[in-house]
């Protein structure tokens, strides 16, 4: 079916012929490839899978994941958390909620260096991640290697579009493990990580 959808759409298309890259369909056909010297842009896009060895619980998985275990703090529904309205209103379970996954409690797994692998030979392409743990930093990606598509606990602002006033991690560090509820030096109000969209 592969074969004759990409026959179709080059033919519809106008398109010549791809180039056969892997002579077969598995991992150490890629592998190859890589080898091969022909390879020259790796994107990445990984997800909740390649932090879980280190400890960090995914979404979904039922009785360990992220959202079995949010009952805790009496959302009216586990995505709330994420979601900037009910941050503005009741921020102190995402804090909570942070204080228990930030970065710095966590390891890089062997999948990050991977990456990281990649971009010291100048194979990576760009790494876009659905993670906020900031593992692929701290494996040593960073600006042009990695997109993050939910956001980082790597910068904080202002939630105030008025005011967007940047904040460190090591800022926000500090607040969070004080158990204080982050608030804008300039304008008072509250201050997030990053620029976590998840559900924004």
């Amino acid at each position: 079916q592969v074969d004759f959808l990409r026959s179709l759409f080059s033919r519809t298309l106008g398109l010549s012929p791809a180039e056969k890259v892997l002579d077969e369909l598995s991992i150490e056909a890629v592998a190859r490839y890589m080898q091969s010297g022909k390879c020259k842009n790796v994107v990445c896009m990984v997800g909740a899978g390649i932090s879980t060895s280190a400890g960090i619980p995914d979404f979904r998985s039922p009785g360990t994941g992220l959202y079995s275990n949010l009952q805790k703090y009496n959302l009216p529904y586990p995505e709330a958390i994420f979601q900037i309205d009910y941050f503005k209103k009741h921020p102190e379970p995402f804090f909570a909620l942070a204080r228990e996954l930030y970065p710095g409690q966590f390891k890089p797994t062997v999948c990050h260096y991977f990456i990281r692998m990649l971009k010291d030979k100048g194979l990576l392409r760009r790494c876009y991640s659905q993670n906020i743990d900031t593992l692929e930093r701290v494996a040593g990606l960073e600006g042009e290697d990695l997109i993050e598509a939910h956001g980082t606990f790597h910068t904080s602002h202002c939630v105030s579009f008025l005011c967007r006033k940047e904040y460190s991690m090591e800022w926000m560090k500090d607040k969070i493990f004080s158990e204080d509820i982050p608030k804008c030096e300039a304008c008072n109000s509250l201050v997030k990580p990053g620029e976590f969209r998840l559900y924004d």
